[in-house]
């Protein structure tokens, strides 16, 4: 599986790499710098809809940080299937080769 190998590899890394911008993503908290409450606008129409600005903006976070999760997961099962499996690596990946004259 030689050949491969290389392809198997970047695979990993770029799921690695995708489950460390969930982690970042995951700890930024942009709706924490959303005012709670009233902010300073008491019994103001705004205080509602600033509530649901930051509860979207919540989910937003929240859903984007799971999508590159699976998407990392999703990577590493598949670097790991084909380290398992060396038919399934040689007849779906493709070593990179450079063009002819490009070297």
């Amino acid at each position: 599986m030689t050949g491969y190998q290389i392809v198997i590899d970047d695979i990993a890394a770029a799921g690695r790499a995708a489950q460390r911008v969930a982690s970042v993503l995951g700890s930024l908290g942009f709706a924490g710098a959303v005012p709670a409450g009233e902010a300073g606008m008491p019994g103001a129409r705004a205080v509602a809809k600033l509530a649901a600005v930051k509860d979207g903006w919540a989910r937003q976070e929240n859903s984007l940080a799971r999508g590159f999760t699976d998407y990392a997961n999703d990577l590493a099962r598949a670097a790991e299937f084909y380290r398992a499996h060396e038919d399934a690596a040689q007849r779906e990946l493709r070593q990179f080769e450079m063009p002819s004259g490009m070297n």
